[in-house]
C-alpha cells in the first residue's frame, strides 16, 4: 500500500525502511515523519494497519503517545 502526500507516494516497504533510520528501540509517528514526505496523520495510519496485519509492534504508554518497533524475528527486508 501507498499514500500520497502532494505527489509524493511512501511504500510500506519504505515505511518500515525507515524504523531503522530512527535511534532507539522504538519510533513514533513523529519521528517518522521527520523522515518521510506524508503527513503525520498518513503515517498514524498506516501505522496502525500494520500493527492490525501483525507486521510491526506497538505499545501506548501514555494516552498520547504510541511507540511502534519491528518484531525481532524479522527485519523489514522480510515484509
Amino acid at each position: 500500500m501507498s499514500t500520497a502526500h502532494g505527489n509524493q507516494r511512501v511504500t510500506d516497504q519504505e515505511l518500515l525502511e525507515t524504523f531503522e533510520k530512527i535511534e532507539g528501540p522504538f519510533v513514533t509517528a513523529g519521528e517518522l515523519s521527520e523522515h518521510l514526505p506524508i503527513s503525520r496523520t498518513a503515517i498514524n495510519k498506516r501505522l496502525n494497519q500494520l500493527w492490525a496485519e501483525d507486521r510491526i509492534n506497538r505499545k501506548k504508554p501514555t494516552s498520547t503517545m504510541v511507540g511502534w518497533w519491528l518484531p525481532e524475528d524479522q527485519d523489514c527486508s522480510e515484509r
